[in-house]
């Protein structure tokens, strides 16, 4: 009878332990959050400070975001028939945010016309150079632009290459 009640015995004990654990973990943690906030929100003297905004340089919070795509973007290189390279594209659109929702609906049509485009780029030779000519990247990228303003609109609004890789055969 105590084998079948010890590995109950140990579950109950084990539950009650780490939730124990993790009760006072968020107390300490929560406690030391409003110690950083009393501290920077008040001076030795108890007044409140202020905090300065609209300094040089900043940004309005939240005025973009980023659409990134389920995978990568994988593009053979094909000279005369024959495989000449792949190219691997980690490729992020900048998206206005009152957008935001609504682009991520369009993500097949938008991977069908970038990979689209991407191919055709690679029929002119323009992938493999671009990592020699900064001109032909800012020209691919703006095509990529083109190609997804055609399907998103004026959402779309930059163009980032986060990874870019290059396989030769």
């Amino acid at each position: 009878m105590l084998q079948k009640l010890l590995p109950v015995i140990v579950i109950i004990v084990a539950g009650a332990v780490g939730g124990g654990g993790g009760f006072f973990a968020k107390s300490m943690l929560s406690g030391g959050d409003k110690e950083a906030a009393h501290e920077e929100g008040e001076d030795s003297h108890g007044k409140e400070k202020k905090k300065k905004s609209g300094g040089h340089g900043e940004e309005e919070a939240g005025s973009t975001s980023y659409m990134k795509f389920s995978r990568q973007f994988v593009v053979p290189v094909v000279r005369r028939g024959k495989p000449k390279s792949m190219v691997i594209l980690d490729i992020n659109i900048e998206v206005d945010n009152s957008q935001n929702e609504s682009v991520y609906a369009l993500e097949p049509r938008l991977r069908d016309a970038l990979l689209t485009r991407l191919l055709a780029l690679a029929g002119e030779d323009m992938l493999p150079q671009m990592l020699e000519d900064v001109e032909k990247m800012e020209l691919m990228k703006a095509a990529l632009l083109e190609t997804s303003r055609d399907i998103m609109g004026d959402a779309a609004l930059n163009i980032l290459i986060l990874d870019l890789g290059i396989q030769n055969y």
